[in-house]
């Protein structure tokens, strides 16, 4: 059973993106009093001087018990940081207590679709995996895209994603137009029906909110939504009210 997701409905996590503590720490405490499940943290937008253990604990601890998942990606205040880097920094973030890691599926080898088969990249990855595994974390592997997928691209992901240990699969697609936006819908409820793990299935583009919001009823796994949106956060994103509204009105409240 996973540590990060409520079992029975959509675990309602709150994004964490900024650039200092203290905008953080806002964010959580709005996410507390909303009736966040979980966390999800943008290490990357975090600027490197806050990054350390002493800071991570203390940003941890405000989160009132409840699970967080984070990523560090190769964008915004992470650029120019090597693969070997954002590595070890997955781990101090696993060793200070995030409940759930994100390995980037190029990790160590930088791919189209960002999925590696590169032996050597795939060894590190699977060793990467077992060292977040020994700390007690759960890790989600993603795959960022960002174009429309057929449904033989998505599955193939999921299974590498899956083989190479992932815990949950992210796969990120487009959707920019209408056409798009149902062919996303139709490949969630496959994976839904098809996929052993739990996963994270979400689309980028100009047809993609009613994704974003929808989704995730169907998907009952991860819900990504805002505690409020700034110049940070991403726009697609429901608030926190909002998806707290949908959830409770398919699942209960």
């Amino acid at each position: 059973m996973s540590k990060f997701l409520v079992k029975g409905r959509p675990t309602l996590t709150v994004m964490i993106q900024a650039r200092t503590p203290e905008r953080a720490s806002e964010l959580i405490k709005k996410g507390v009093e909303g009736g966040a499940d979980a966390f999800a943290m943008q290490v990357d937008q975090l600027e490197r001087k806050y990054r350390t253990e002493e800071c991570y604990k203390k940003l941890f601890g405000e989160m009132n018990g409840k699970p967080l998942y984070v990523t560090d990606y190769r964008t915004n205040m992470s650029e120019g940081m090597s693969d070997e880097e954002l590595a070890e920094e997955l781990l101090v973030l696993a060793r200070c207590g995030a409940a759930l890691i994100d390995v980037m599926g190029d990790l160590y080898c930088p791919s189209k679709d960002e999925i590696t088969i590169e032996p050597e990249a795939d060894a590190k990855q699977r060793e990467l995996i077992n060292k977040i595994h020994s700390y007690g974390a759960e890790v989600l592997m993603s795959s960022h895209t960002y174009r429309l997928l057929t449904w033989d691209e998505v599955l193939r992901t999921a299974k590498i994603q899956s083989e190479r240990g992932a815990d949950i699969i992210k796969i990120v697609t487009a959707a920019n137009t209408e056409k798009e936006l149902y062919d996303n819908f139709e490949i969630t409820a496959r994976l839904k029906k098809e996929l052993e793990k739990p996963f994270l299935f979400l689309c980028v583009g100009e047809y993609c909110k009613k994704h974003r919001r929808m989704a995730p009823i169907i998907t009952n796994d991860i819900y990504l939504c805002v505690a409020e949106h700034d110049k940070f956060s991403t726009p697609a994103q429901p608030l926190l009210k909002t998806a707290k509204q949908l959830v409770d009105l398919m699942y209960g409240g």
